[in-house]
Parts: C-alpha cells; structure tokens; sequence
C-alpha cells in the first residue's frame, strides 16, 4: 500500500462530508422558513403559500435506472483495474460483482417503491381536482320551509 494513500484518502473523505453537511443544514433551514411561513400565513389569516410540487417521474427513472447503470459501470472499470496474477482475484470478482448486484437491485425497489408512491399521489391530486369542481351535495332540508312556518 502506498504512503500517499491515506492523505489522498483523509481529503477526499473532507471532500464528501463538508458538502454534505452544509447542504444538510441549508435544507433544514429552508424547510425552517417555509414552517415559519405557513404559521404566519396561518395567523394574519391569509391563504398559505402553495406547497411544492412533487418530484416527477424523471427523478424515479433516474433511480430506478440510473443507479443500477452506475453500480455496474463501477464494477465494470473495477474489474478492468485488477491485476490478472493476483492470487485472490476471484474472492475479489465476487464481492465487487456480488456488491454492484445488490445495490442495483436496491436501486431498482428503491424506484418501483417511488413510482407507486408518485402514482398514488397523482391519482389523489386527480381526484381532489375533480371533487373541487363538482356539483355539491343537495340538501334537502336546507330548503324546506314548511317546518319553519312560513
């Protein structure tokens, strides 16, 4: 193993996390600011803000697709990197093949888990549409006036 190894390793490592922590933090806060919002709204009386849309259905085949590509394309150039005279090349074939596997069948459930959800979302949104421009309930009650005295 190289000297150089574990430097390069420590930055990338700080590469990842420093990123991901501040994105961490900044999502928090703007979900913060939008409760703050809705409750405002909500005390001076006035119609909240609209809610977000829902990711569509680029992002569910992005995953249901794109990482399963990913996992097998990372195997692919792994393999292509190992020496062919290593002893234990074959126990190293399978945990990199096996690996990619799974995480490429995690992906896929992880889409076809998205895309049921995003379906079932669409066909409530579908549905309150409909409700909200159809005829209300009639009442009959409401326009007797014979118990009323009239």
């Amino acid at each position: 193993m190289s000297p150089l190894l574990i430097p390069l390793a420590g930055i990338g490592l700080a590469m990842i996390i420093v990123p991901l922590a501040l994105i961490t933090k900044y999502v928090g806060q703007q979900r913060h600011y939008r409760h703050l919002e809705r409750m405002q709204a909500m005390k001076s009386g006035a119609a909240p803000a609209a809610t977000p849309t829902l990711p569509g259905p680029g992002a569910v085949v992005a995953i249901g697709a794109g990482v399963p590509t990913a996992c097998m394309l990372a195997a692919f150039f792994s393999t292509l990197s190992l020496r062919s005279y290593t002893p234990d090349l074959v126990p190293m074939l399978a945990v990199i093949w096996g690996m990619s596997t799974f995480l490429g069948l995690c992906g896929l459930m992880t889409g076809l888990i998205l895309g049921v959800m995003l379906h079932r979302a669409n066909g409530k949104a579908a549905a309150a549409t409909r409700d909200d421009s159809a005829k209300p309930a009639y009442d009959p009650d409401m326009f007797d006036a014979a118990h009323r005295g009239y």
